[in-house]
């Protein structure tokens, strides 16, 4: 088994702390290390050989990820471009395909938060032991509230259960609904958050991407051709720089016949996608008063503020509630705590005005 771990993404939601050269994925926002360490570290002990864990990533963070896993064996993957998953997840089984053939291997975000390892580890193993030619395995998370910021998978009759996990038909993908639907996906009860891992054989995604995104197929098979050579950074460039950049599950998930399973999993799970999602995730820090103050600071008569810094500026809040403040060397912002997902809109304002 080989487990891809997809680390390309910007992460415009957690600026200013996360920057296009030094993203979320390679932030200690958790514990002491980076996302991205702590996502390998879950899953190493499932595989016979380091390398068979990869990373995918951006060139622009190829420096720093060599870096952080310099006494590791990990294989790491560059992306010329960002190409969305598609593309990386293509690209990653082209490398798979060439080394180990028809192998099954599952592909995963490097930003998330996992609570519980163990049971975590265990649906990965079922999730590609149970792998069978043709078929797609997904992971998806009984919601605990209506959530607007994530996919949703609409679930069918149960398949099987396996170590106490139980396999479902998948009906369809669901974009991000709105909070009149999303509340209604929580009343049905018959449907999951998207987690974005997935579990393929390096055949039946291929064969995917050649039914419903042919063009990027046809760029993958040059690719291959030039694994190996001394011709691959260059063939590399060419052809990625002409991909449509397109999602799984917008160009294929969405549309494939081939059968695709659900695993409902319980592992205490967050996409870490907000600066609120973050504070919420570190409940065990707050005050009585719901504060959390991550800086060298004083707070009075404050409720549920959230104020993160890595400068060495003194903070002091006064009167404030439901606030988020980030306080790093070059940049300062401040919001309403519950806005924190569309952070990424400043993030596209400034670049309009070139002031980023």
């Amino acid at each position: 088994m080989y487990i891809v771990i997809m680390a390309g993404g910007s992460g415009t939601r957690f600026w200013p702390a996360s920057k296009e050269d030094y993203p979320k994925q390679f932030l200690n926002i958790i514990s002491d290390k980076s996302l991205i360490e702590e996502t390998f570290c879950r899953v190493k002990s499932l595989v016979k050989k380091e390398e068979n864990i990869i990373l995918v990533i951006n060139q622009i963070h190829k420096e720093i990820t060599e870096k952080i896993f310099k006494k590791h064996n990990v294989k790491i993957i560059v992306e010329p471009f960002s190409r969305n998953t598609a593309a990386c997840i293509g690209l990653a089984a082209m490398h798979i395909k060439k080394e180990a053939g028809n192998a099954p291997f599952i592909v995963m975000p490097a930003d998330h938060f996992i609570a519980n390892h163990k049971a975590f580890k265990s649906i990965l193993q079922v999730a590609a032991n149970s792998l069978k030619d043709n078929q797609i395995n997904t992971i998806g998370i009984v919601p605990t509230r209506p959530e607007t910021a994530y996919g949703y998978i609409e679930l069918g009759k149960k398949i099987a259960r396996i170590k106490d996990i139980t396999l479902y038909k998948v009906k369809k993908f669901v974009e991000k609904p709105d909070m009149k639907k999303a509340a209604s996906f929580l009343y049905q009860g018959n449907h999951l958050w998207n987690t974005g891992i997935f579990a393929f054989k390096t055949n039946t995604i291929l064969k995917e991407i050649h039914t419903f995104l042919p063009d990027l197929y046809n760029g993958l098979t040059k690719i291959e051709n030039s694994i190996g050579t001394e011709k691959y950074d260059a063939v590399l460039k060419n052809v990625y720089e002409k991909f449509e950049s397109v999602s799984i599950d917008y160009g294929i998930l969405e549309k494939t016949k081939t059968s695709i399973c659900a695993l409902k999993g319980d592992f205490g799970w967050s996409d870490v996608g907000s600066w609120q999602s973050l504070y919420l995730l570190r409940l065990n820090e707050m005050d009585s008063s719901g504060n959390i103050l991550d800086c060298n600071g004083l707070n009075m008569e404050c409720k549920n503020i959230f104020v993160f810094s890595r400068s060495n500026r003194l903070i002091t809040t006064l009167g404030l509630k439901d606030t988020l403040i980030v306080d790093m060397p070059d940049t300062l912002l401040v919001a309403d705590i519950n806005k924190s997902q569309d952070v990424r809109k400043i993030v596209e304002e400034l670049k309009k005005k070139e002031k980023l």
